[in-house]
């Protein structure tokens, strides 16, 4: 070991212990200096073995992110940087959710729950898009940052309107399965011969 990489102490052992160490020594066929450095290295592995482990969020995230989360769990009085972090996720993926997202959320609770109110407490009111709720005799009517609205009846009918309407003024109904679908394949006919007979009477006879 080079000169200028060590340092050299005094250090004053129970009798007891130097027994020991001398013991081990032999035992390892070492000098006494090499086997208390290589005891010493092996309790010192021992002690960051034991060490905390990073958290989660600690092997996720960097230490800048980790403060950030820490001081919003602060402002916010969240128990765990854990919590704070789920937070923050589940506002920033509601933000990318559109009104037809949560009517769509609707719909499948709808499936195993008919209560208005329990629906509303599970997907509406929690959703951080959501501006405003009102409630009526038999539904459930929402506005959306974006300007759009969206309501549910006792019956599971869902109704939609992108500028915002009232539930009483002009909302449309929403079908979850609206959306672009594939064009509809007919099979031509054929005649005895085998060729594509016309599709309408319009068309003109090649023969």
């Amino acid at each position: 070991m080079d000169e200028d990489q060590t340092l050299r102490f005094s250090l004053r052992l129970p009798r007891e212990l130097h027994d020991r160490l001398t013991s081990s020594a032999n035992e390892n066929n070492a000098s006494l200096n090499a086997e208390m450095l290589r005891l010493l290295e092996k309790g010192l592995a021992g002690e960051v073995k034991q060490a905390p482990d990073r958290t989660a969020l600690e092997q996720i995230f960097p230490p800048q992110l980790i403060w950030r989360i820490s001081r919003f769990k602060d402002n916010a009085g969240l128990p765990s940087n854990e919590e704070s972090a789920k937070r923050l996720i589940k506002s920033a993926l509601d933000e990318r959710e559109s009104t037809k997202d949560i009517l769509d959320k609707i719909n499948k609770l709808f499936e195993t729950e008919r209560d208005l109110r329990v629906i509303s407490r599970e997907v509406i009111a929690p959703h951080a898009s959501v501006d405003n709720i009102r409630y009526g005799k038999d539904w459930v009517w929402f506005l959306t940052r974006n300007g759009e609205s969206g309501g549910v009846d006792k019956k599971g009918k869902l109704y939609f309107s992108e500028d915002g309407n009232d539930w009483d003024c002009n909302m449309n109904y929403y079908h979850p399965d609206d959306g672009p679908k594939p064009p509809l394949v007919v099979s031509a006919k054929r005649d005895s011969w085998g060729r594509d007979l016309p599709s309408s009477p319009d068309e003109e006879i090649p023969w």
